[in-house]
């Protein structure tokens, strides 16, 4: 897994946690504002909905069903999806598979050209190796990461695209979406719950927040940017959103120590180990929620500089928190900007 609940929504305009959202609006049409919740498990990581509207439990069981097809067609945990199957005879044959999942493979491999080899799909059997995320993890001999890294390399992966095929030609190769397929989740529960009559609703999957619309009275959701240093309730920011995705990376909830050095779940693919990094957080805001995913992994692993160089010319916009205690904001987020944690210093960047 990559990322857990880092978003949340602040009491006033919204609240949710790990357990459930709570909400009230008053309003003159109280059924068509009447808020449903719900808590559950997929894709590895805690799910909770908040819906609106007399359609909102429909939708809300449209979701959790999704959900777990996306799971059972996505993760290389399960047994027979199509990500297992391509992993299990890589290096062997290819494997056809449905249009959804090519054109996911499709999208996460140009994605992944666009960050200088530090977002890979095919990180798997470095990610089995630490297994930060699984019940013993450990720190493997440089031995045996040195024999993981020839594997991983997303420009050999093979997609066939007038048969609808992937191969993976190494044996021992394997890929892993856990760090886009959340955020891809998002994009595609989005549109469940327009499908279904719903047009105000929170989504979380892990470290992403879907937002469909805004509440139901007009006025956008106040989100809230997780303290990394602190307990869950604590946030050190807020800002305004009306539809879209917020994906957020941090170092701080995924992790081991050993020997008394901690050690972050998310693996640099060049060297083997954890990124090495002065970001403390970075949250993408976007309303592609597949980019937003992929982009809040890569510019935490990329570090300040490179990321804040990024940050000037990208079509997204992006909450960035140093270990040096800077909180770097994109400016078309100062409307309704508000900072709680007023140690921080704060800086406003303009997009080119």
């Amino acid at each position: 897994m990559k990322k857990v609940l880092f978003s949340k929504i602040i009491p006033g305009m919204a609240l949710t946690a790990l357990t459930a959202f709570f909400l009230v609006i008053a309003g003159k049409n109280a059924a068509a504002r009447r808020i449903h919740t719900s808590m559950g498990f997929a894709m590895n990581t805690v799910v909770t909905q908040t819906a609106y509207g007399k359609n909102a439990e429909q939708a809300m069981q449209a979701v959790t069903g999704e959900l777990a097809a996306l799971e059972a067609r996505l993760s290389p945990y399960s047994e027979g999806s199509e990500i297992a199957q391509l992993n299990l005879v890589a290096g062997e044959a290819a494997v056809t598979l449905s249009d959804e999942t090519f054109a996911l493979l499709q999208r996460s491999i140009e994605l992944s050209a666009g960050s200088d080899r530090y977002f890979q799909l095919t990180v798997a059997p470095l990610t089995a190796l630490w297994s930060i995320t699984g019940d013993h993890p450990s720190v493997p001999s440089q031995q045996a990461i040195d024999a993981v890294l020839p594997l991983i390399d997303d420009t050999t992966l093979k997609l066939d695209l007038e048969n609808r095929t992937a191969f993976l030609p190494i044996a021992g190769q394997a890929i892993d979406l856990g760090g886009i397929a959340k955020g891809y989740a998002c994009d595609r529960m989005r549109q469940v719950y327009l499908q279904n009559g719903v047009d105000h609703a929170l989504l979380s999957v892990g470290g992403n927040l879907c937002c469909v619309g805004g509440l139901p009275n007009g006025q956008p959701f106040r989100i809230g940017f997780r303290d990394p240093l602190g307990n869950e309730d604590a946030y050190v920011a807020s800002f305004l959103l009306t539809d879209g995705t917020v994906a957020v990376s941090g170092g701080y909830e995924r992790y081991f120590e050993q020997d008394g050095k901690r050690y972050h779940h998310i693996l640099d693919p060049h060297t083997g180990y954890p990124a090495e990094t002065d970001i403390l957080s970075v949250g993408v805001v976007s309303p592609d929620g597949t980019a937003a995913d992929f982009w809040s992994t890569t510019l935490f692993s990329w570090g300040s500089e490179k990321a804040l160089t990024w940050m000037k010319s990208a079509p997204y916009e992006v909450l960035l928190l140093t270990e040096d205690g800077t909180l770097y904001v994109t400016d078309t987020l100062q409307p309704g900007f508000e900072l709680n944690d007023t140690s921080l210093k704060v800086l406003f960047v303009s997009q080119q």
